[in-house]
């Protein structure tokens, strides 16, 4: 149908993208910078520095330095966070493929970014029966989250709240169960381009995601007795799957798959 959402930095609303660890996140902008330079389609932002549950008190070279080097890169059909992690591991969350050729991992989060009242998202754990283990809650306004996602924080009208979701099943006290999957939604206040036109399924690139179900009958009923919209019937895909798609409340395109 179009282009889709091309070189759009992540912060317009329809932008969706995967985030992947890897073991060198400055070889990655290493080749962005280069192909850039050579006139390739890339947009990025270089490797931001955020700090991870750093110790009070810190004192460099005689305790854990626990943080992490993130950067944007952006193709015309592919929107990725790259990160590399520093003095701190997490078994389950970000497996990385050694033959990989940036050794990168799967997707940590799936994320998306939203302008729209924060209830809207209660579809997601209410509906979908995701676990919500962050509720709108005001961004700290790091310098790396800034630069990463261009949120100015000296313009008074641009705030950004986090709102995460992770399935169910498992015990969020503990560290080692931290696993991969997770949904992060970013809900921006402030004047942002709305581009989810481009981002649905016969769009160009990243265009849509994807949930496995146990029953999904019974998501059928609910997400039909919900606010989503353009419900489809059940069907049977062509991977011999039941599945059906939906627009879920904030606006963006879904499809559950009968797992």
């Amino acid at each position: 149908m179009n282009e889709g959402l091309g070189l759009s930095p992540l912060k317009v609303v329809g932008s969706r993208w995967g985030t992947s660890l890897c073991l060198d996140v400055f070889n990655v902008a290493n080749h962005a910078e280069d192909g850039q330079a050579l006139g390739l389609p890339i947009y990025y932002v270089p490797p931001q520095r955020n700090l991870i549950n750093r110790p009070e008190n810190f004192t460099p070279f005689y305790q854990a330095n626990p943080c992490v080097h993130e950067m944007v890169l952006i193709q015309p059909l592919t929107r990725q966070v790259i990160f590399q992690r520093h003095d701190y591991h997490r078994p389950n969350s970000g497996i990385v493929n050694p033959d990989s050729y940036f050794k990168a991992s799967e997707f940590v989060h799936a994320g998306l970014i939203v302008d729209c009242e924060s209830e809207r998202l209660d579809f997601y754990d209410q509906v979908l029966g995701l676990v919500r283990t962050l509720d709108n809650v005001e961004s700290g306004y790091s310098l790396a989250s800034r630069n990463i996602l261009e949120v100015k924080k000296e313009n008074p009208d641009e705030r950004m709240f986090n709102t995460y979701f992770t399935a169910p099943g498992y015990d969020l006290k503990e560290k080692n169960q931290v696993h991969s999957g997770n949904f992060e939604v970013l809900r921006l206040e402030g004047n942002l381009e709305n581009k989810q036109t481009y981002s649905r399924p016969g769009c160009l690139g990243t265009s849509l995601y994807t949930l496995k179900v146990t029953d999904i009958d019974s998501y059928h009923q609910k997400v039909s007795n919900s606010e989503a919209t353009e419900v489809t019937e059940i069907i049977v895909n062509e991977f011999a799957e039941k599945s059906f798609s939906f627009v879920a409340p904030d606006g963006y395109f879904w499809t559950l798959l009968q797992s």
